[in-house]
């Protein structure tokens, strides 16, 4: 059975007696052949056909063998590419002739059989293993190099400078488009991408590293962009990215990228990398990789410590619950008590979730920290009369980890379960409703409360009150700071409170922080105040009588008036 197409060797001898002794040779390998009776020719047919192994003579008309093997070798599909010389010149200029243009081997007319099929045998090897590493170093889709290829070329250059360009909305594109047109935008923002480089008469290697990312080598930046700062090149690439308009199939896509532009790095790639998620999650057309990487490194330090902070925390039970109290603005009295998370640092200090639970989520702690809250919450009010809230996100009712401690802890302790809000935070899309309504469905069962928290902010909204029927609606800070000086706020906290309670629904102003909101609060008729102005959350569960010295000195006056 004959060799598959991978084990194609092409001879280019200008005697076609020599191309057939050497095929005769070979013939037991069952090796297929093609031939060549000039470098000229050789040139041709190896670009038509990429044989993975040549046998060039060096001495033919036309174009000689050394010739041949200069021209193949500075095409990038032909740099690895196993060729011998087989020359009847025997001089050592001869072969030091033949090394320099790019042979890996030579041999002098007459040659002996078994060394030919030996050398074949070992070109073939190592042109099975160059297929593999050029597999390994192409975008199967647009066949240019891959990161792979980056990453070995940044090894061999020093002191270089790339421009990391990510399409942007790449995935949207991939998932409302089809990958066919996906890969046809690519290959035409390559084109496009090579062509620009040209017309700036800049020297450039084009890789293309992921889907929807292109990184742009630069052979002297310094030198050839030296009329230009950073920022300017980065602008000017940025906004003629924005006029050029890619024809897919029957339409037009304007595209746009976020651009990165690094140099001077051991990592570039990476730093590259890492700044252009950056400028992404700030929403920055580009960035300069060397003016933020410090910074960016230094933060990620910081929260790599702030993890093992929350680790540590976890471990030595040092998540706590603070208590701040809601005051009854009809009864004059704490009647609630919404519980806030608290991590206690090693040296005594107490954190807020300001400082550390950006990391729990990113260190996949947040869950467990739910469940830490809401077990000790039931172990305090089990024993307490006082009703409580415990605030929850999507991501907690959405864990089978956090609903089954909480709906366990529900069935065990009916009473509590009865005192007991859940303060809904819609501060993230919900990924899936249903989720959401049947969680709503289940805690309903045992009497629970449902407020929807910081409402007038993020995705909550009046619709979602009529969907939910809390039994509270918690008016958001950014809204009750304003109160008692600003019209509009005013206004809005009026419009939320009679919507809410011409629905028998019971309003709570947060973040009340001054007599003079306070003093407004009221007059809306608002049902529920909390806010520093009553009270700072605390790791007791205090009242106005067993911790007077607690609350605002006028805020008791108040009561007592009343």
């Amino acid at each position: 059975m004959g060799k598959k197409r991978e084990e194609l060797i092409l001879i280019a001898d200008d005697l076609r007696t020599n191309r057939m002794v050497m095929k005769k040779a070979l013939e037991g390998e069952n090796y297929t052949f093609i031939e060549a009776g000039n470098g000229q020719e050789a040139v041709e047919m190896a670009i038509e056909h990429q044989p993975q192994v040549i046998i060039m003579d060096g001495l033919m008309p036309v174009m000689d063998g050394f010739d041949a093997v200069k021209a193949l070798r500075t095409l990038e599909s032909f740099k690895r590419t196993p060729i011998l010389m087989i020359s009847s010149l025997s001089d050592e200029s001869a072969k030091i002739r033949a090394i320099e243009a790019g042979v890996n081997d030579f041999i002098t007319k007459p040659f002996e059989k078994m060394e030919l099929i030996m050398r074949c045998r070992s070109y073939m090897e190592i042109a099975h293993t160059n297929a593999h590493y050029i597999l390994s170093t192409r975008d199967p889709h647009s066949n240019m190099p891959n990161e792979v290829a980056l990453r070995h070329t940044l090894m061999r250059k020093e002191h270089t400078t790339i421009a990391l360009m990510r399409i942007d909305h790449f995935r949207s594109v991939d998932a409302f488009y089809g990958e066919t047109y996906a890969h046809m935008l690519e290959k035409a923002f390559i084109k496009y991408l090579i062509s620009y480089f040209q017309s700036l008469d800049l020297s450039v290697l084009c890789y293309h590293t992921a889907p929807g990312e292109f990184v742009v080598l630069f052979d002297n930046f310094a030198r050839d962009m030296s009329h230009i700062d950073l920022h300017s090149f980065c602008k000017m690439l940025h906004e003629h990215i924005k006029l050029y308009e890619i024809e897919l199939d029957k339409f037009a896509y304007d595209v746009s990228a976020t651009i990165c532009i690094a140099g001077g790095s051991d990592t570039l790639y990476e730093d590259a990398s890492f700044a252009i998620d950056a400028a992404i999650e700030q929403k920055k057309p580009y960035i300069v990789m060397n003016e933020v990487i410090d910074r960016l490194k230094a933060e990620t330090q910081e929260n790599i410590a702030k993890v093992h902070m929350v680790k540590k925390a976890i471990e030595e039970d040092r998540i706590v619950p603070y208590f701040q109290p809601i005051y009854n603005n009809a009864l004059g009295e704490i009647t609630k008590y919404e519980t806030l998370v608290r991590l206690v640092k090693e040296d005594g200090e107490v954190l807020s979730p300001f400082f550390f639970l950006d990391a729990a989520k990113n260190g996949n702690y947040y869950l467990q920290i739910t469940t830490i809250m809401i077990e000790k919450v039931f172990d305090i009010f089990r024993f307490v009369d006082s009703e409580v809230a415990i605030n929850l996100s999507y991501l907690d009712m959405a864990s089978p980890m956090v609903c089954d401690k909480l709906f366990g802890l529900l069935e065990e302790n009916p009473d509590t379960a009865k005192r007991m809000t859940l303060e809904l935070l819609e501060d993230e899309a919900i990924d899936d409703d249903e989720v959401f309504k049947a969680f709503i469905a289940k805690v309903r069962e045992y009497d629970v409360q449902i407020a929807i928290d910081d409402f007038g902010s993020g995705y909550s909204n009046f619709q979602r009150i009529m969907e939910i029927n809390p039994d509270f609606v918690k008016i958001d800070g950014s809204i009750i700071k304003h109160l008692a000086n600003d019209a509009k706020s005013e206004v809005l906290t009026k419009a939320i409170n009679t919507f809410s309670h011409s629905l028998g629904i019971k309003t709570v102003a947060e973040f009340v922080s001054d007599e003079a909101i306070f003093m407004k609060v009221r007059e809306l008729g608002i049902d529920y105040t909390q806010g520093y102005y009553i009270a700072e959350p605390h790791d007791k569960l205090v009242t106005l009588k067993s911790h007077p010295t607690l609350f605002h000195a006028n805020l008791l006056q108040t009561v007592q008036t009343d």
